[in-house]
């Protein structure tokens, strides 16, 4: 099955060959012109074109007007009908060069340019034979030259392939492999050009795209899509398997070429979405959700998470971010299945304004003795409460408006109290409160 036969509006084509020996040990993408979906394109032959005078002006090498002439049953290369639409393999044209740029980029990202290193930063443009590589805290964001964009999270390995305009037709052909990881694309649409072709393949499959939202991803041993807009054409190669995927659903291809479909989980719901986060750690809960094996929890700058923060994928609902800055940031959640399937997701709005607090009480001398500091960015005030630990006691000290020295307090006779504290903070114009939970005191009786 040819990626280019099946593209329409907001689709694209899985299509799998069957795994070479050298994939197992770990080989590059393998990308032969029979399943790389290197293609073809259409041209229809104008007045007074012949296949001399399309080789001299389209052709990479102008003999390889004979290979175009057999392709097509070409009679008499002088005389060609007006009107008739010839194929044409796409490595044989003649083409220009078009960029990629980064517009975001976070953490240790490896840029090479071929073999040469390149420093990666936002603004620089990537040529074809670029490859980018994610470290386990690097992020970054491609833009092409139609506007779509390609997101790379953590441990992700990427090359650009292809990103060229074809000089005969003003087609865009694009074409992206990801060796490792996972890459989320917000594709724009291709237009009314069947020639247009937009790849991205892993080691097991090609993804021909035409305007659509999807993740493709590569562990190893199996190739991943998951479908969130648009509609999905999968073939396998290997088994000879085929499906239609519509949003919301996902395939699985396995080493094998063996093609499993099954439902995307639904987006999981954030515990307290709009607690202010005042910790240091950036503290997340999800619900549980029936079905899911994990969850997958990225922190944003942007709505569309092309700044990513931070991002964790673990089996809990409990997720902890530390280095988390101030700011109106977003949360997207996702539930992972058992397949490795990663499902919709949901995205949250979260306030992040640090006001750590920590204290600590220790006997000093006749006294207790309670100390506590914390991080934060502004004037800050602390407040120190103590009682009786039955809950409906009145306290025996409240105070507020304290700075950061601590508070001595004697005189406590034996018993078991409460005590706690709290700190008051202005940032940029905002008064935030944050409080520690009550902790235990109990004070002996001398012996």
């Amino acid at each position: 099955m040819k990626a280019a036969a099946m593209l329409g509006a907001l689709s694209f084509v899985l299509m799998v060959a069957p795994a070479p020996a050298a994939l197992a040990a770990g080989g590059r993408i393998p990308v032969p012109a029979e399943a790389s979906g290197e293609g073809v394109i259409e041209y229809r032959m104008p007045k007074g074109e012949n296949l001399f005078s399309l080789a001299r002006k389209a052709l990479a090498r102008q003999d390889d007007y004979r290979r175009v002439q057999r392709l097509n049953r070409i009679a008499d290369p002088h005389r060609i009908p007006v009107g008739t639409v010839i194929r044409i393999p796409v490595p044989l044209l003649r083409s220009e060069p078009l960029a990629a740029r980064i517009v975001a980029l976070r953490g240790k990202v490896v840029l090479s340019q071929g073999d040469r290193p390149v420093e990666a930063r936002t603004g620089i443009d990537l040529a074809p034979g670029a490859t980018l590589a994610t470290g386990p805290d690097g992020f970054v964001t491609l833009q092409l030259p139609n506007g779509s964009r390609t997101s790379m999270p953590t441990q992700t390995r990427m090359r650009i392939v292809r990103l060229h305009r074809i000089i005969l037709t003003g087609s865009m052909d694009y074409d992206l492999a990801v060796d490792r990881g996972k890459v989320e694309t917000l594709a724009s649409p291709l237009g009314d050009d069947r020639n247009n072709r937009f790849r991205i393949r892993t080691p097991r499959a090609i993804a021909a795209v035409r305007g659509t939202r999807f993740r493709v991803g590569f562990d190893e041993t199996t190739s991943l899509a998951e479908v969130i807009e648009g509609k999905v054409a999968a073939s396998s190669q290997a088994s000879g398997q085929a499906a239609s995927l519509t949003p919301g659903l996902g395939a699985v291809i396995a080493a094998s070429g063996a093609l499993e479909t099954e439902a995307l989980l639904p987006e999981p719901d954030l515990a307290n979405p709009g607690r202010l986060q005042t910790d240091p750690e950036v503290r997340l809960v999800l619900r549980p959700l029936p079905g899911a094996g994990g969850y997958h929890v990225q922190i944003a700058e942007d709505a569309g998470f092309a700044k990513i923060i931070a991002e964790q994928q673990h089996p809990g609902e409990a997720f902890a971010f530390a280095g988390i800055p101030n700011g109106r940031l977003f949360v997207r959640v996702s539930a992972v299945a058992a397949s490795g399937l990663e499902g919709l997701p949901s995205t949250y709005a979260m306030r992040r304004i640090l006001a750590g607090v920590n204290a600590s009480a220790q006997v000093d001398g006749d006294t207790m003795r309670f100390d506590w500091g914390g991080e934060g960015a502004g004037p800050r005030s602390y407040s120190f409460q103590l009682g009786e630990a039955r809950g409906d006691a009145p306290l025996l000290v409240n105070e507020a408006g304290l700075g950061g020295q601590g508070i001595r307090i004697g005189a406590l006779g034996p018993g078991v109290y409460r005590w706690r504290v709290g700190v008051r903070q202005e940032t940029d114009g905002e008064v935030v409160e944050n409080w520690l939970p009550f902790e235990k005191l109990t004070v002996a009786a001398p012996d």
